[in-house]
């Protein structure tokens, strides 16, 4: 009996020591810059150089995403789900239905300032991953890409 007992203690130490670390890796997921096309199966190097460009990125695109999302207080984002939901009731489409948006929803001309830099900075990133993206792989791996996106068209 006491045998039994010392090894329920010891494997409910052990629960208690490994359960907060696991938990704290999977809260840890870092933020994914470059995604990998299906198809695209890569060398145990590019792998690494793709860890590395989502290390470096990551952060600055999440951030990126973090201060764009926090121009637009949280009526206008209501103001703006209702709108958008009232013009697809009504069919609306495309530029037609971004018109409809943003005609329903206030926002400032220092807010438009702010999202267009946003913009511009979440472009820059974007251009300067995918050029460094386009720099791991082969010409093979990117004929695979091209093609892939051919045939979705």
């Amino acid at each position: 009996m006491k045998k039994t007992i010392t090894i329920i203690s010891a494997c409910l130490l052990t629960v208690a020591f490994v359960a907060p670390a696991v938990a704290a890796d999977k809260k840890k997921k870092a933020p994914i810059a470059v995604k990998v096309p299906k198809g695209i199966e890569l060398t145990a190097d590019q792998k690494t150089k793709l860890d590395a460009l989502n290390k470096e990125f990551g952060p600055k695109l999440a951030e990126c995403r973090k201060k764009a999302a926090s121009i637009i207080t949280a009526d206008q984002k209501k103001a703006r789900a209702e709108a958008t939901k009232k013009a697809k009731a009504d069919g609306k489409k495309g530029k037609e239905l971004r018109a409809a948006v943003n005609t329903a929803v206030a926002i400032t001309a220092d807010q438009k300032a702010q999202q267009t830099e946003c913009k511009k900075a979440m472009g820059a990133l974007n251009k300067e991953v995918r050029t460094q993206f386009a720099a791991l792989l082969t010409d093979e791996q990117k004929a695979k890409i091209k093609g892939g996106k051919k045939k979705n068209n």
